[in-house]
């Protein structure tokens, strides 16, 4: 043992000092060592289980080709989903998954906006086949996407508006196919 306590100093002195210093001692330790093992909450799983499975029927929509003929009752399960996993005290990854949620929906939103709008110029005559009249509420979707416009004028009025490509829409999903795919990554990374 001496020669032992002449290798390790810190020996000799756990050996020296009495048994209750020493649980002390070790006691702190741990505690400062498990004060950075502390995990937080994690995701509700039941809850990301649910808003998975709408984010994957949405998907289904984009991917069948019919991404417009989404139910709103979708959009509503996923905003009312995205606002359980509301948590202020979350993790980086936590909020970056909400976050995620959040810009799939409004992606969505937009996209089923431009759906509307290209039904409705399909029916107006001054609109040529395929093209989108950019209707107030499209122009911020012009802006926020970078579709290029096409300027016509009316000649009876002598009034210019604008039309974007029908294929324009196709943007719009492939951004929410995006969206989809960085949720999944960060599902499965949780």
């Amino acid at each position: 043992m001496s020669s032992l306590l002449r290798v390790n100093p810190w020996l000799g002195y756990l050996c020296s000092m009495r048994q209750n210093h020493i649980i002390i001692i070790l006691v702190s330790i741990i505690a400062l060592a498990c004060q950075g093992c502390e995990s937080e909450p994690g995701i509700d799983k039941a809850k990301l289980s649910e808003l998975n499975r709408t984010v994957q029927e949405l998907k289904t929509f984009i991917t069948s080709g019919k991404p417009c003929d989404a139910p709103d009752t979708l959009l509503q399960q996923l905003a009312s989903g995205i606002a359980a996993l509301q948590d202020t005290s979350a993790s980086q990854e936590k909020r970056d998954l909400i976050a995620g949620y959040s810009r799939l929906l409004v992606t969505y939103k937009d996209g089923l906006l431009l759906c509307r709008r290209q039904t409705q110029s399909a029916q107006l005559p001054i609109v040529s086949k395929g093209s989108i009249y950019v209707f107030q509420d499209v122009d911020p979707l012009v802006e926020k996407y970078g579709f290029p416009t096409e300027s016509h004028l009316y000649k009876p009025t002598g009034v210019y508006w604008k039309s974007i490509s029908g294929d324009s829409i196709n943007v719009i999903w492939k951004n929410a196919e995006f969206q989809i795919k960085y949720i999944e990554n960060i599902v499965n990374y949780y």
